[in-house]
């Protein structure tokens, strides 16, 4: 009995990824704008303490492809304690396009944190878009021309793809397949219309569709910031939202050093999650329950219904894993997809219990 419940969920974890893949296969079809305008476009990062990536942040930006003329790049010192701000200077020196704030002079408001930065940044831009990224990632040079080709018919919010840089060893190689699973979800599901998540550091939106929802000063308090904007801006019905597989569009992010920092991400994500929509609730309990299959499953399955529902668990996640692994040009990094199995299962099933612990 016990065999065939499982089997029943294995399938329905198939059926679901099999549905999504056709939705990542439209925004992978996903058309750009052909015409010529260019709009002016606001480009914000915020920092706080982040000497180490801050330099690496700034030199990326500097190589964008874009008439000068038509955008800006906002650094936003969020009260850093270390040289970020003074690193800040020295790298933009002479480079107009560059303008330094502090949000130590940002007006008084219920904003705290990034999002405050965020904000007051945004309030000083001139950008018709406006887009966002952090201090330790670096971006394409074609990320501003190709992200606003998909600003027309009424796109209000344009999610793209950040990719682990995966060269720090092992643990970093695992993160980044854990990343293009993640989104890889998130693509799909955009392309059936029911938006699962975004990447802070890979996101931008209009100005008109971020003035119709008032902004982040309208938003509830999360501490996924760039999802709770997505949610407003969705719930509106007023603006399309787009996450097109498009490698032009690429972000690179560094890896948490640690598990110290991995379980502090992974914690603010999950917190940040929860009010998903059903597809949401639905995928996260067939993972959470794969996992268990596949973690204790040789406890109370026999061997053959264990290893069926692992291979199938497997071909599930790589269906809509593997379009963007060769969209990406990501190689030799498929060989670590067994660890990785491990490794997702085991954070995905440890998640839950980070509401028993603090938030730090």
């Amino acid at each position: 009995m016990m065999d065939i419940a499982v089997l029943i969920i294995i399938a329905v974890y198939f059926s679901l990824h099999l549905i999504l893949y056709f939705g990542l296969k439209r925004s992978d079809g996903i058309k750009q704008n052909s015409s010529d305008r260019l709009p002016f476009i606001s480009v914000i990062v915020a920092a706080r303490n982040e000497e180490r990536n801050i330099e690496v942040c700034i030199n990326s930006l500097k190589y964008i492809v874009y008439p000068k003329e038509k955008y800006e790049i906002i650094l936003v010192n969020d009260k850093s304690s270390d040289s970020t701000k003074n690193i800040m200077h020295q790298c933009t020196e002479y480079r107009n396009e560059f303008i330094i704030l502090d949000t130590i002079d940002a007006p008084d408001s219920t904003l705290t944190g990034k999002v405050k930065a965020l904000s007051y940044a945004i309030s000083k831009s001139k950008g018709e878009l406006i887009m966002m990224t952090d201090a330790d990632c670096t971006v394409d040079k074609n990320w501003l021309k190709e992200s606003a080709k998909y600003y027309h018919n009424n796109l209000g919010l344009l999610c793209g793809f950040t990719m682990i840089d995966y060269s720090h060893g092992l643990f970093s190689k695992l993160q980044s397949l854990d990343w293009i699973y993640l989104q890889s979800l998130a693509s799909a599901s955009s392309g059936i219309y029911a938006n699962l998540s975004c990447i802070g550091n890979n996101l931008s939106v209009s100005d008109a569709a971020y003035g119709s929802i008032g902004g982040y000063e309208n938003l509830k308090f999360s501490v996924t910031e760039d999802l709770a904007l997505l949610r407003k801006i969705k719930s509106e019905r007023k603006y399309k939202i787009l996450y097109p597989v498009n490698p032009r569009c690429l972000v690179k992010s560094l890896p948490c050093t640690d598990f110290k920092e991995l379980y502090r991400q992974k914690k603010r994500w999950f917190r940040g999650g929860i009010g998903i929509n059903s597809l949401g609730y639905l995928l996260g309990f067939l993972l959470y329950t794969s996992n268990i299959i596949l973690v204790f499953g040789l406890l109370f399955l026999t061997p053959l219904t264990y290893l069926v529902s692992i291979v199938i668990k497997m071909l599930s996640e790589l269906l809509i894993m593997i379009p963007v692994y060769r969209k990406f040009n990501y190689r030799n990094l498929i060989i670590y997809f067994p660890l990785f199995q491990i490794y997702f299962a085991i954070y995905g099933l440890l998640l839950p219990f980070t509401f028993l612990f603090g938030y730090k």
